[in-house]
């Protein structure tokens, strides 16, 4: 199968010639289908028995979600790449909001809010020679807490967050989801990391209060305050006090975590 979008009249068009798309049923997971096919291909599960988070974290992927990995053309610059997750993150954010979402906000690095509920994340790997493997979980009306009860309180699912009637089929996502990282793709092809740091200000919307744990074997000189944003390297911005700011790098946090 091949989705293929029609240019608009009065935006730019993302989803390009079109994407080769494999559809699975129940998969272990959508990343390891997709680690050595072509750029522009697409594997989609209903499901996934195996699903990964970032740092190998368990993602709950039971039927009723969204769960794909888009493969992209890479040229191997892992400096370059570097944040690309990032504009992932703030293409798809638009791309829910503009689907009626308007609460939607990315958490820092790579996961997708509704408030303070998580409706879904972003894992960015290497796959084979010159891919990127783009995998997106979205929690469209499944129940993530009936498989873990420790995601009670804590993930979300848009089927809560819009007027259920006019909720899109799981097809439309998956269109909306790819149309958004070939934007991405696009995009940060022209801004790289430092063009993104200002763009992705309007995705963090209000700033939290967050509490970073450090990666095993770095003490990081702060570690808690008022969560700002990035820089244009992409270090984590900080106000730990008033009129102090601390930047913390990305390589150094193993999590952030919000303060409720």
């Amino acid at each position: 199968m091949i989705i293929s979008g029609q240019p608009s009249t009065d935006a730019p068009d993302h989803t390009g010639p079109g994407w080769m798309i494999s559809h699975q049923t129940s998969v272990a997971s959508t990343q390891l289908l997709a680690r050595y096919l072509s750029p522009w291909s697409v594997v989609w599960a209903d499901e996934q028995t195996a699903g990964r988070g970032q740092a190998e974290r368990t993602f709950v992927s039971d039927p009723g979600g969204v769960y794909l990995t888009a493969v992209l053309p890479y040229d191997g610059d892992a400096l370059a790449a570097k944040g690309f997750a990032l504009a992932v993150g703030w293409a798809i954010c638009t791309a829910l909001r503009d689907a009626g979402v308007t609460q939607a906000r990315l958490r820092w690095p790579n996961d997708l809010m509704v408030g303070s509920a998580k409706v879904g994340g972003i894992l960015v790997d290497q796959g084979g020679a010159g891919t990127l493997l783009v995998g997106v979980g979205l929690n469209v009306s499944n129940c993530p807490w009936l498989s873990d009860t420790a995601l009670c309180g804590v993930a979300g699912r848009l089927a809560d967050t819009v007027d259920r009637q006019s909720l899109p089929e799981r097809e439309e996502w998956v269109r909306l989801l790819l149309q958004a990282i070939r934007r991405a793709h696009c995009e940060f092809g022209r801004r790289r990391l430092a063009g993104f740091a200002s763009v992705l200000d309007a995705c963090w919307t209000e700033s939290h209060e967050v509490i970073l744990e450090p990666v095993r074997g770095v003490t990081l000189a702060a570690n808690c305050g008022r969560f700002l944003g990035i820089d244009a390297r992409g270090a984590v911005r900080l106000r730990t006090s008033p009129g102090v700011e601390a930047r913390v790098p990305a390589h150094h946090i193993q999590k952030l975590r919000e303060v409720v």
